[in-house]
């Protein structure tokens, strides 16, 4: 942590806000070391992982990456509110939850099954203490736990054809669900971040971005991909802005296709400080067709794409298109792409 001065941190942040408003063009690169701690069952294993990487970002010598934990249950941690049996990760993959709602007319009877001091927000809480504690200092920041937005948690609590079928059949029904698990998210978060302190809190574990305190939270929409522009608009579009309102604006990761809902983003009348755009599911340039400068783009690039295998081959392609002009927020950890490359290739982005 030696090398985390004051300075340091107190830098880094004004980079940061200063790209968040705008005030900096030129593209933005976080490089955060190795994260493989996320998602260990053992929570001294947390902590002694979450202490190695920040270890490790200091000795780095990177700009603009500040001294974090990053506290990662999985995609759970909301619906575990509601309780549900939890389903631990096997054969490389992720942690599951079994939905409590079997039928339609049982999500009208959603209870919170589990206390703050239950939940894993609490033990964010404990572990990022403890990581404190054993470097030492307070300077440390903190992550959110997984932030599914409203329609990811009631579908993580909820049978799929139940609830697809409920959007069309039983829409009022789902509705007051959806406030039900807003109302209960925002109070959760609140809590989170006022027992930590908000100036300690800068993000979300999705997207990789960091934002500072009064500059928004990031927030997954997961199920913007299984919805028609019409669906995301009267069921996720108010409630995604009641969070925004409530923390100041939000920076949305989605890593599936969401090129039907951008003119519903661009109506929006909240705060959208930025966006994921994962191609090919998404191409950045219908993005920024549309969205334009009112928001700063995170891209990352699909495994296996033979047309742009590495990510800087994309951002090529980036630089024949009006996007370039974009503000761009590459987050990424070492190995992920050539970062030198990339470098080379985006350093006249922005302008």
């Amino acid at each position: 942590m030696n090398t985390f001065t004051s300075e340091r941190i107190d830098q880094t942040l004004d980079v940061f806000r200063a790209f968040l408003r705008g005030d900096r063009r030129a593209p933005l690169l976080t490089v955060h070391t190795s994260l493989d701690y996320r998602q260990n069952p053992d929570p001294e294993k947390l902590v002694e992982g979450a202490c190695a990487q920040i270890a490790a970002d200091a000795a780095s010598g990177e700009p603009h990456v500040l001294p974090t934990f990053w506290p990662d249950f999985g995609t759970i941690s909301t619906a575990k509110l509601w309780g549900g049996k939890v389903m631990e990760a096997s054969n490389g993959g992720g942690v599951h939850i079994e939905p409590i709602a079997t039928t339609l007319s049982s999500i009208d009877n959603l209870a919170v099954r589990q206390t703050f001091e239950e939940s894993d927000f609490q033990q964010a809480i404990t572990l990022y203490r403890h990581v404190c504690e054993r470097l030492e200092t307070n300077d440390v920041f903190v992550r959110t736990p997984d932030f599914q937005g409203p329609m990811n948690t009631l579908a993580l609590l909820t049978d799929q054809t139940e609830l697809i079928c409920g959007l069309y059949e039983e829409p009022e029904l789902v509705e007051r669900a959806l406030d039900h698990v807003t109302d209960t998210l925002i109070a959760t978060f609140k809590r989170f971040r006022d027992t930590v302190g908000p100036a300690r809190v800068i993000g979300n574990i999705w997207p990789y971005i960091t934002l500072p305190d009064g500059q928004g939270v990031g927030i997954t929409q997961d199920y913007m991909p299984l919805l028609s522009p019409e669906l995301y608009e009267r069921f996720e579009l108010p409630r995604l802005k009641r969070i925004a309102d409530a923390f100041g604006g939000v920076y949305i990761h989605c890593c599936g296709e969401f090129t039907q809902h951008l003119p519903a983003l661009a109506r929006a009348d909240f705060k959208i400080w930025g966006i994921e755009v994962h191609y090919p599911y998404t191409k950045l340039w219908d993005v920024y067709d549309v969205l334009g400068d009112r928001v700063a783009y995170t891209p990352y690039l699909a495994p296996g794409v033979a047309e742009y295998p590495a990510l800087g081959d994309l951002c090529r392609e980036f630089a024949r298109r009006d996007c370039a002009a974009a503000r761009f927020w590459f987050a990424q950890c070492p190995g992920w792409c050539d970062l030198k490359e990339l470098q080379q290739i985006t350093e006249r982005f922005g302008r």
